[in-house]
């Protein structure tokens, strides 16, 4: 894929965040491929990373329950927010995925930096 032009956006509560998407690509590994989705506020302050495993990648939904999903909003060297299989159920729709373009949805329970758990909801990514 080529370095990425899009949009992410996510809520939690009444907090809503939002930023530009810098980069989209995929590694090959044994025993499991990892789709990265990654960009920033606005600002540059804080970091928005997906991260999905799978074998091949299209559209459809991913499960952290499934080890399939990795999410983490940060700062450098603090995690504002993370989820992953043990925290609990987070999903990533991929509407589109192509050469060219990714768009999707994401929602669940994510912890927070003071080891609460949260609901992320109305997540959305695309590129353009």
């Amino acid at each position: 894929m080529r370095p990425a032009t899009g949009t992410w956006e996510f809520t939690n509560g009444n907090l809503n965040y939002q930023g530009f998407l810098d980069t989209v690509y995929q590694t090959k590994g044994i025993g499991s491929n990892v789709l990265y989705i990654l960009g920033k506020t606005d600002d540059g302050s804080q970091y928005f990373k997906l991260k999905l495993f799978g074998n091949s990648f299209g559209p459809g939904t991913y499960y952290a329950s499934q080890s399939q999903v990795l999410f983490n909003y940060s700062v450098p060297g603090k995690t504002i927010y993370d989820a992953n299989s043990l925290i609990g159920e987070f999903t990533v729709d991929i509407t589109v995925l192509d050469s060219a373009k990714i768009r999707g949805t994401f929602s669940g329970t994510a912890r927070d930096s003071a080891n609460n758990l949260i609901e992320i909801t109305n997540g959305k990514f695309a590129t353009f």
